[in-house]
């Protein structure tokens, strides 16, 4: 509870959450989307698979905000210019 109150930081508005276990997870199931593993055949070139998934996901963060780098930089958390430096390198 103390947690909690410290957490809360200012006592003009009521508290509205108790963390009992600080450790936990606290997310909205809808927001849990399930990871599933890609079937993927081993052996396997590690470094080609990262390489093609960091390219799919700058295509696909690019598309859903229409090609605007700097909200595609967003969706990945990146910085506009460490997005840029990855368009460079995938040659994007």
């Amino acid at each position: 509870v103390e947690r909690s109150v410290y957490r809360h930081g200012t006592s003009d508005y009521p508290l509205d959450e108790i963390i009992i276990d600080p450790f936990r997870r606290h997310v909205v199931e809808s927001q849990v989307q399930e990871a599933k593993p890609a079937s993927v055949a081993l052996p396997l070139d590690l470094r080609e698979f990262q390489q093609q998934q960091e390219k799919d996901f700058l295509q696909t963060s690019l598309q859903q905000a229409k090609f605007n780098q700097k909200k595609a930089a967003e969706l990945l958390g990146l910085t506009y210019h460490q997005l840029r430096a990855l368009l460079k390198k995938h040659q994007i």
